[in-house]
């Protein structure tokens, strides 16, 4: 395993087999768990790749890639086996210690517990696709050389009070960075949600943009209907008693009295319509107010006569109509 063209002959074989007992990892990731392994042999050689077995706790079996061997501390090499979990590399792998030579884990130890399982800052904060195989080693390298998790003896010893400030000043920094990278998720996680409601409203504006098209083109067709009719219908001459007839000459009224009425009530509409035309005019400020007040002045003057006309004209066209009955 050594030799780097036999590690990665080794690695592409186990990652290509197909049948029984063949790895269960996503295949879109096992380019980058093919990077990782060669990463972290290339860094510590003494963790070597195999394939075996792993038990889960709920008993469950799966044939699983690890790296087995030692990590280097200051204090000498602890063994331990790193398993590659089905989701690698979106969580992150199984660390255990296996203590040898009369060797205990530490009772009480932060970073791991009686059975061998390590909890570190590094584990906990794991980071698609930030995270490797060779930088957690380095981490645990770290961390274990400052608090070694094996002792021979059960009963804990005595730390020098430089050590202890050490240990304790590395914990707080990694609770910072751990702190940090939960942030820089929550921000990943709002951005991906953000970016979803997006896509969405992209989609019911392609929807919409969709149905407007439609009722564009109903306009469009109506339209042309239209102007067709138009067209058709002012090319003839409407003729009435062999003379053109306009369309104000469409309607004529029976006598003098009528025809005084619908004058006065067409200029009584005509001047209700000018007085809301200025009206609008001088709320946009389109029309000083003095200038305002002077033809609404004039123009309610002449409505007055107007509808004043028109009732002298109905009550003499009633008492025409009575006088005849």
């Amino acid at each position: 395993m050594a030799d780097a063209r036999q590690l990665h002959q080794y690695l592409a074989a186990a990652l290509s087999h197909r049948g029984i007992g063949a790895l269960p990892y996503a295949e879109d990731d096992r380019w980058l768990i093919h990077h990782h392994m060669v990463s972290l042999v290339e860094a510590f050689p003494s963790l070597r790749p195999s394939v075996a077995a792993f038990t889960y706790n709920d008993g469950r079996n799966a044939t699983l890639l690890r790296s087995e061997g030692t990590i280097p501390t200051s204090g000498g090499h602890l063994p331990a086996s790193i398993w590659l979990l089905e989701p690698y590399p979106h969580v992150p792998p199984a660390v255990f210690l296996s203590p040898v030579g009369g060797t205990l884990i530490k009772p009480g130890h932060v970073h791991v517990d009686p059975s061998g399982a390590v909890d570190a800052a590094y584990l906990r904060s794991w980071c698609f696709a930030a995270s490797n195989l060779a930088d957690l080693v380095h981490s645990l390298s770290l961390l274990f050389s400052l608090d070694p998790p094996l002792c021979t003896n059960p009963k804990p010893k005595n730390e020098p009070v430089e050590v202890k400030w050490i240990l304790e000043k590395v914990q707080r920094d990694l609770a910072g960075r751990e702190a940090e990278v939960e942030g820089f998720l929550g921000v990943q996680a709002e951005l991906k949600r953000r970016k979803q409601a997006i896509a969405r409203g992209t989609r019911k504006l392609e929807e919409l943009r969709g149905d407007l098209e439609q009722e564009l083109q109903v306009i469009r067709m109506n339209t042309d209907v239209m102007e067709s009719w138009v067209r058709e219908t002012m090319g003839k001459i409407r003729r009435w008693k062999g003379r053109e007839v306009s369309v104000d000459d469409v309607f004529e009224p029976s006598d003098v009295n009528s025809r005084q009425m619908m004058e006065c009530t067409a200029m009584d509409l005509a001047l209700e319509d000018t007085v809301y035309a200025l009206d609008r005019a001088a709320t946009e400020g389109c029309v000083p107010c003095p200038v305002y007040l002077k033809h609404v002045r004039a123009l309610s003057r002449e409505q007055f006569f107007h509808r004043r006309m028109g009732f002298e004209v109905r009550s003499m066209a009633a008492r025409a109509s009575h006088h005849a009955s």
